[in-house]
């Protein structure tokens, strides 16, 4: 009898890209163009219109079938033209990150042949979590690391993973208190005496391990938070609000548009309708 065997590494000082989030966005009247960034990577895919994707002072024309990386951190927006509305699917990967110089990256991706392939991956992904059959979060992963593996292996993409960094015990609370408080009235100073340190302390230290400040990581916690309860319940913008931790309803849908190019209702709309 012969045998051939094959061994799975591990993965050694690094955690595999993750699949946090996917949405579906049509420009209408109260789309926002807002420079923003995000802690994780995004890849967009433009189902239709024109419009501009603008990173620091790079702006590039992007239309129909265009795909587009946007790395952690990197401030941009896109822009809609009026005449001809963009519309586009995007993911959202945490674990990622530019293993190419990002002062020559260009965010404009060439799919070539891999158009009808990506496209059809993407659209795998958003049918899986809209439709939620058994397994379907299971199933969302699978084709997302399919479609990484195509794009690295076609040289589209050159990304490499995060390394794992060593977090202090007294971080860790920090970030495990924002995690279990968040729809808690939370101030730096706080979180400062959680960690025993001063508040600059505490801002160095946090970003250094999780990638953002504290409380840049409690907005996101909420809003994060937010999305769940608007896709998944019908309750009021002001109770969803107050459940995740927000003053007042206005606050939260000034800063859910700020962070997500929408309001919540809109995106709550989005959740619960599909492609055309």
């Amino acid at each position: 009898m012969s045998t051939a065997r094959y061994e799975i590494t591990d993965q050694e000082n690094g955690v595999m890209p993750e699949l946090k989030y996917i949405t579906h966005s049509r420009y209408d009247n109260e789309w926002l163009s807002v420079i923003h960034s995000h802690s994780i990577a995004e890849m967009i895919y433009v189902v239709s219109g024109d419009g501009m994707i603008v990173t620091g002072d790079r702006r590039r024309s992007i239309g129909k079938d265009d795909f587009v990386l946007i790395p952690p951190h990197l401030m941009h927006t896109e822009i809609s033209s009026s005449k001809d509305p963009l519309e586009y699917i995007c993911l959202g990967i945490s674990n990622i990150t530019l293993a190419s110089d990002e002062r020559e990256f260009d965010p404009l991706l060439n799919l070539g042949s891999l158009r009808e392939n990506v496209y059809s991956i993407i659209v795998g992904i958003y049918r899986e979590m809209q439709k939620k059959q058994p397994e379907y979060e299971m199933m969302a992963r699978s084709l997302f690391y399919q479609l990484l593996v195509l794009l690295i292996r076609r040289k589209i993409i050159n990304v490499g993973v995060e390394e794992i960094h060593e977090m202090r015990s007294n971080i860790a609370d920090v970030k495990s208190y924002i995690d279990e408080h968040y729809a808690e009235a939370i101030t730096l100073d706080e979180l400062a005496s959680i960690a025993a340190l001063s508040k600059y302390y505490l801002i160095r230290e946090f970003k250094a391990a999780v990638g953002t400040s504290p409380m840049e990581y409690l907005l996101e916690k909420r809003i994060t938070e937010s999305k769940k309860m608007l896709a998944g319940t019908e309750h009021s913008i002001s109770d969803i609000a107050d459940s995740v931790g927000f003053s007042s309803g206005s606050y939260f849908a000034q800063r859910f548009r700020l962070i997500t190019g929408m309001t919540p209702l809109r995106w709550r709309m989005n959740s619960h309708g599909g492609l055309a």
